[in-house]
């Protein structure tokens, strides 16, 4: 009987004596009143149940409900005690034994003598249902399964948690002791060599193996290897086909049937998860090298879509789940302190991309060639419409100015580079890749530790630039004197234009502020020269304006959209406006029309909360420079 004096061990005693989990409390109560009287002498805390037992009992009781593990049935006029874990438990421990009862069938309600509430049981068709329970054995609450066989070879009771393995190793230890009896095992050796041609001592091995370490077949069996997948297969089929073509079934000829059955799903469920395996490892590989291909750097949307040799994309091959598993591994795992081998750089709009470590060199000097042309046009532009005036900028003569433009125009022009640029990470990669014994492959763009100039990246050197513009420019604009001369007269007839006097009573105010200093056209060269250096080659200020809509205005109604851009417009409008009066001499520099755009911004907190802020920005410069640009 019970060795402990608390609540549970005894019920459970008092369960297994009467060999059911249902118990009556009134016979429960007076059971225990009489046992801890009789035992109380040998152990004086029986004693606790021989006074106030019932108060005691209800006060232990509502814990072990609480708990799960007994519940209260109102069915009788007394009362009823379930013990939840009663049937899990005798089913259990009738495989204890397996080595033992391995000629007998699997235990079922019948051979254990219980009768289970239908409520407790989940059943299942070994041929079909155990397949996709193996998928998701934790979709229901029910602990105990009954596994129905097919061609009338009855039922097995199982508990969820024996599934597969300790339920495999049970059948494979029952094929075992099928295989000893009689010639069975020199029988489906000759039965198994026509089908497995050319591997006779692969097949013998596989036998011995059954023989004498039985369980090391599940681990086989569990890890999808090819042989024991075809073994299996092959094996399990010849089996039950011989034992169903019998006339009588002896009880090992019923337990050799229902191992085979249980053991070939088990093994038609693994085979297929080694199948998934290894095109998830090829799927894998795939999307690898396709990340070491141009233009190096993609975004999690891009490595969705990427697809194999044969078109198939292979998000099918992998769930997102994997995927994410596997970049989440990438790109934190690492040996020896290094970098890990996919790495994460942010874009100038917010967006992440993914690069892997050994193709990051590749991809700042495919960022730098690209940005070397773009930002050589667009300078060269922009310098040879200021000697055009006659007019000059500090970049033209001063090295420390030059760096200065250079790092300007070239985060107009390739946001992403000077964002690369200036991540640590880059550095890092550069620097591991220099104590390697391979070294860089690609030219170095640190030197002592820090960015080498703007010049030696774009490969563009100041003096010679100035000199390929003025290459390009009539003679006169070349020659120092004429030009300063020609200048001194443009510029002191300016001087005397805006000393005319000048009213105009219908205009509107910003015009009379500009007409009375005639600063008007000086505004619109301005513009136009701010409209060189901010619009990249290849496109014009309306096309560039409406590719920028495109970044920050993601709003997926039409309308909603059109309003948002129109309001952002009228707000500029209304801002200039104010400028204009607010400012008796208005000079438009790139660093004035930025702080403006800026300011916009900050002004409605709607803006300031748009993704993609700094497209905006440029967004807002570009529009005030089209409206200054044809002011009169």
């Amino acid at each position: 009987m019970a060795l402990r004096t608390d609540l549970y061990p005894i019920i459970v005693s008092y369960a297994n004596k009467n060999n059911s989990p249902y118990i009556s409390i009134n016979s429960f109560l007076d059971f225990l009143e009489q046992y801890a009287k009789s035992h109380s002498a040998e152990n004086p805390e029986w004693l606790k149940w021989t006074k106030d037992k019932t108060v005691k009992f209800w006060a232990e009781m509502s814990v072990l409900v609480e708990n799960g593990k007994c519940e209260l049935l109102a069915d009788t006029e007394d009362g009823r005690i379930y013990v939840a874990n009663y049937y899990p438990r005798r089913i259990q421990d009738s495989y204890q034994n397996a080595d033992e009862d391995a000629s007998i069938p699997f235990h079922n309600e019948e051979s254990l003598k219980i009768l289970l509430p239908e409520s407790q049981i989940k059943p299942l068709h070994c041929d079909h249902d155990l397949f996709s329970y193996l998928g998701d054995p934790q979709n229901s609450d029910i602990p105990i399964l009954r596994l129905n066989f097919p061609d009338g070879f009855d039922t097995a009771l199982a508990v969820a948690s024996m599934v597969p393995r300790r339920l495999t190793e049970i059948g494979i230890l029952k094929i075992r002791n099928y295989l000893r009896k009689g010639g069975n095992r020199e029988y489906y050796f000759r039965k198994l060599v026509p089908q497995l041609q050319g591997r006779e001592s692969t097949l013998k091995d596989m036998f011995n193996r059954i023989q004498m370490r039985p369980l090391d077949c599940y681990r086989e069996i569990e890890e999808g290897g090819e042989f024991s997948s075809l073994f299996w297969g092959h094996f399990c089929v010849v089996l039950k086909n011989d034992i169903k073509g019998k006339k009588e079934h002896l009880p090992e000829d019923i337990a050799s049937f229902q191992s085979a059955c249980l053991i070939d799903t088990v093994n038609g469920y693994y085979k297929a998860l080694a199948i998934r395996r290894r095109e998830m490892e090829l799927a894998f590989k795939s999307l690898e090298s396709q990340l070491a291909k141009p233009p190096f750097l993609y975004t999690l949307d891009q490595i969705c879509k990427f697809t194999n040799a044969k078109g198939i994309l292979l998000l099918t091959l992998y769930a997102n789940s994997d995927l994410e598993a596997w970049l989440r591994k990438k790109t934190t795992e690492s040996e020896k302190n290094a970098l890990p081998d996919l790495l994460i750089v942010h874009g100038g709009e917010g967006d992440r991309f993914f690069v892997l470590k050994a193709k990051m060199p590749a991809l700042c000097l495919r960022l730098l060639t690209l940005a070397r042309v773009h930002v050589k046009e667009a300078l060269s532009k922009h310098w040879r419409k200021l000697i055009m005036e006659y007019r000059a900028e500090p970049a033209m003569e001063n090295n420390e100015e030059f760096e200065k433009t250079l790092y300007a125009f070239t985060k107009m022009h390739s946001p992403l580079l000077t964002t690369l640029l200036g991540d640590t990470k880059v550095l890092l990669v550069y620097n591991e890749m220099g104590q390697s014994d391979g070294g860089v492959p690609l030219a170095n763009i640190f030197a002592g530790g820090k960015l080498l100039p703007y010049s030696s990246l774009l490969l563009l050197q100041r003096k010679e630039l100035l000199t390929d513009v003025k290459l390009m420019v009539p003679l006169w604009y070349s020659i120092p004197i004429l030009s300063a001369v020609i200048a001194f007269f443009k510029n002191f007839l300016g001087k005397k234009k805006t000393q005319k006097p000048y009213s105009n009573s219908d205009g509107n105010a910003e015009d009379e502020i500009l007409a009375e200093k005639d600063s008007a056209g000086e505004i619109r060269a301005a513009a136009q020269s701010l409209e060189a250096v901010l619009v990249p080659s290849g496109y014009t200020l309306e096309t560039y304006m409406v590719e920028l809509e495109t970044r920050w205005s993601r709003l997926i109604d039409k309308q909603a959209r059109a309003n948002l851009i129109e309001d952002v417009k009228s707000l500029v409008r209304d801002s200039l406006r104010r400028a204009l009066r607010l400012k008796r001499r208005f000079k438009l520099t790139q660093d004035v029309i930025s702080q403006m755009a800026k300011q916009i911004i900050n002004s409605a907190p709607t803006l300031a909360s748009l993704s993609g802020r700094d497209s905006l920005v440029l967004y807002i410069e570009l529009y005030l420079i089209k409206l200054l640009r044809i002011l009169k």
